[in-house]
């Protein structure tokens, strides 16, 4: 059983809101048609040098800051560059984030990762040894009070992944330090099978770069991360389940 937990807004987002709630007063039968001039006085400030010069600003993607603030307003826009216009058109976005979806992604990720566990690179020259896939990494469980949810996931050792990903309000609940970040993932994705009867999907304006796919309701407490290692038996069998190789400092 799965709900749907709202993203709030960005900073950056929060710029565009008056632009949003103008279009959310045009009827949905209209086009919104607006010069640059009349966003720019919409909210307050001048647009950036890539609204006037670059199209991909104006895609209507929800990784864009921008973007969310039409896209919320149910708009697409369609710029002309030359004529320093925008229309925005109603349509309502939409988004495939379906449990049996995310499941079949996770999927094929774990299968994935037990093919290049069953086949490590031998140096610093094999694959992904030059991303630092075969350097330690830690699977990490994350409260998150303020949306009552719990997060899995996975970092390089080192990094500032877990920080970003859970902001200051966020509680490292527990780590397990792996060889490499295909054993890592292995982890991972056996704790999101024990939590999958309480995930939560994202908003459908989730950026996707905060693991929004891998929270659940925190009424399901998953075990500790050791615990879950421990069932891997087979996985364990694995030739690189214990390979870590680092790059070349070259």
């Amino acid at each position: 059983m799965s709900s749907v937990t709202e993203t709030p807004l960005s900073r950056l987002e929060q710029i565009y809101t008056p632009l949003g709630d103008y279009l959310r007063s045009v009827s949905s039968a209209e086009d919104a048609t607006l010069s640059f001039v009349e966003v720019e006085s919409l909210i307050g400030r001048t647009l950036p040098p890539q609204a006037r010069s670059k199209p991909m600003w104006w895609q209507s993607v929800p990784k864009q800051p921008q973007s969310r603030a039409w896209l919320r307003a149910d708009r697409r826009a369609d710029a002309d560059l030359m004529a320093e216009t925008v229309t925005f058109v109603f349509d309502v976005f939409t988004r495939n984030n379906q449990l049996e979806r995310i499941q079949r992604i996770r999927a094929d990720w774990l299968g994935y990762a037990r093919t290049c566990l069953s086949m490590p690179p031998r140096d610093a020259q094999g694959p992904h040894v030059d991303l630092g896939w075969w350097e330690p990494h830690e699977t990490y469980l994350l409260h998150l009070p303020a949306h009552r949810q719990f997060k899995v996931g996975l970092a390089r050792l080192g990094s500032k992944r877990v920080a970003s990903v859970g902001g200051a309000n966020a509680r490292v609940v527990d780590r397990l330090t792996m060889a490499n970040r295909w054993a890592a993932l292995a982890v991972e994705h056996h704790v999101l099978e024990l939590a999958w009867d309480a995930w939560e999907r994202p908003d459908r304006f989730a950026t996707g770069d905060k693991g929004e796919t891998e929270r659940w309701n925190d009424w399901l407490v998953p075990p500790p991360l050791s615990a879950v290692c421990d069932s891997l038996v087979e996985d364990q069998q694995s030739l690189g389940w214990d390979v870590s190789i680092f790059r070349s400092s070259s």
